[in-house]
């Protein structure tokens, strides 16, 4: 695999690093990002295989891939059910009856409460 400027790729050890820079200034390690360089091939080191060595180019983007599913949108209902929730742990955690089947669906309860008193 050769390395590319401008674009990233997964370590070995499976974090994504880049974008990758071309640094001239060395002929071993000429790829860079911050605070690491590879060889045209991707190699970190080479006297033995390593974590940060760049296995396989991946895609980064701001903008979603036109397949990709739409991102759930938090509502009012799950805000009012996550502050119901942090209540019900405090509250309610160390009962029997506070499985957490129980708890989320009080939670919900609460917030559809919440949704009613806000017609009012």
């Amino acid at each position: 695999m050769k390395i590319e400027a401008g674009k990233y790729y997964r370590t070995r050890g499976g974090n994504v690093v880049g974008p990758i820079r071309n640094d001239e200034t060395t002929s071993i390690y000429p790829l860079t990002t911050i605070g690491h360089s590879w060889t045209i091939g991707g190699r970190f080191s080479d006297n033995s295989d390593s974590l940060l060595d760049l296995i396989s180019e991946v895609y980064v983007s701001n903008t979603p891939p036109a397949d990709a599913p739409a991102p759930e949108v938090k509502t009012l209902r799950d805000e009012f059910a996550m502050a119901a929730l942090n209540g019900a742990m405090v509250g309610y955690h160390d009962k029997p009856s506070a499985t957490c089947d129980n708890i989320a669906k009080w939670s919900y309860d609460l917030a559809d409460a919440m949704m009613e008193a806000r017609k009012k």
